[in-house]
């Protein structure tokens, strides 16, 4: 029985662009993955570049910056409860459009204001637009590509961010006051309008399902028979829990590093604010590379021991600039960390589908999503919470590491997969 044969989300009959011999799964990947460009690159990891001026514009405090942070993470939770409801209804298409559209109108509404309190309501709907974005783009790949490939492709998807913190490393400390607006005010302007086009491009380009344009997904069939069950099981609950908990781990470590490492940098580090640009875009290069890489390394050796190795390299680049403070730990750990940034993301999408079934992959990932936000909703705010009481995060980052070796005690719990 095919994979894709139970459709859990709308048909789109509009005829795509006619491509050759390319299969149009990978159309659907890069149009994915410049989605996940404005969703994730835009929509939250270059807050991490305009906090400093933000905050020295507006004198944030460090639990200020935390609250913002968690603004934006109550907004992705909502996403992530609305999705397995909106999804099987309005399809990727739409809702990845939409979504995009009100990352947009958000975007602008921060452009023009100064006040704390609407910053933190409009950043709740970039949340919202950012998971709106994100579950249906990595959902739907379970649909595109057989098991063989779907972890490579979601790296592709995956890829796009890292686009995003290049740009926001070598524009945002370029930024100038534009009229009367400050010059992280006009940074949010320029991505608005950046997201406005890209959004056009998903709805011309992203189809729900590989029956929409007469195709099969992409990749080798699985010769083992697979899950085409459309709802999650209750058998596979202690499953969905294991694996939550240790998306969560990821969700708090990574977010109190992508948040606080710039204002690290020019804190602590006495760096200035274009050499911590600088930095920041590195990690967005070498993260373009490190959901493929990693995708491509679970497609291999199982997404049990790809795991347990994400963790190890986040880990190290926790404690690196956790427990030194020497320049050559900080860029040791830059690069880490950008080696690695995507790599959980990937695999947990690839395990939704999986392990669930690729009709049901969007509501198991919706799950694991949740449990995510949860963690990415403290990290944070506890975070900054010690900052305040420390003065800086090295004590967060030293947490973060320990962390992350429990999440690889996790992950080999797991039991290894039967070959596909």
């Amino acid at each position: 029985m095919r994979e894709d044969s139970l459709p859990s989300e709308p048909r789109n009959r509009t005829p795509p662009l006619s491509l050759g011999r390319l299969h149009y799964a990978w159309v659907v990947a890069v149009t994915g993955s410049i989605a996940m460009f404005c969703g994730l690159g835009l929509g939250r990891f270059a807050f991490g570049m305009l906090l400093p001026s933000m905050s020295a514009s507006l004198a944030l405090s460090y639990t200020q910056s935390g609250i913002l942070g968690f603004a934006n993470l109550i907004g992705y939770l909502v996403a992530v409860l609305l999705s397995p409801l909106i999804l099987p209804r309005f399809g990727t298409r739409l809702t990845g459009t939409a979504s995009l559209v009100v990352i947009a109108a958000s975007m602008l509404g921060m452009a023009f204001t100064t006040s704390f309190p609407m910053l933190c309501a409009f950043y709740v709907l970039t949340g919202i637009g950012s998971g709106g974005v994100v579950l249906p783009m990595m959902s739907v790949m379970s649909h595109w590509f057989f098991p063989s490939h779907r972890g490579l492709a979601l790296g592709l998807v995956m890829a796009g961010p890292g686009f995003g913190i290049i740009l926001s490393g070598f524009v945002v400390p370029k930024l100038l006051p534009f009229f009367s607006l400050l010059s992280w005010q006009t940074g949010w302007l320029i991505f608005a309008l950046i997201n406005i086009v890209v959004a056009c491009l998903t709805f011309a380009l992203i189809r729900n399902h590989p029956d929409d344009v007469t195709r099969s997904p992409f990749g080798r069939v699985p010769t083992s028979p697979v899950k085409n069950k459309k709802n999650l099981e209750r058998s596979n609950l202690k499953l969905l829990v294991h694996l939550g908990v240790i998306f969560a781990i990821y969700g708090a470590t990574y977010m109190v590093y992508v948040t606080f490492i710039v204002t690290s940098m020019v804190g602590s580090y006495q760096l200035s604010e274009a050499a911590a640009g600088s930095i920041w875009a590195w990690i967005g290069l070498l993260s373009v590379f490190s959901g493929m890489l990693f995708g491509w390394i679970s497609d291999h050796i199982g997404r049990r021991l790809g795991l347990a190795l994400a963790f190890f390299f986040l880990a190290i680049a926790y404690l690196l600039i956790g427990l030194t403070d020497w320049h050559l730990g900080l860029y040791l750990s830059i690069i880490l960390f950008g080696f690695v940034v995507w790599s959980v993301p990937v695999i947990m999408a690839a395990c939704a589908g999986d392990y669930f079934g690729a009709a049901a992959a969007a509501s198991a990932l919706a799950a694991l999503t949740f449990a995510f936000s949860g963690g990415q909703a403290l990290g944070p705010v506890a975070a900054g919470y010690l900052a305040e009481l420390t003065g800086d995060f090295r004590i967060s980052y030293m947490v973060s590491g320990l962390a992350a070796f429990v999440a690889i005690g996790l992950a080999l719990l797991l039991q290894p997969q039967k070959p596909l």
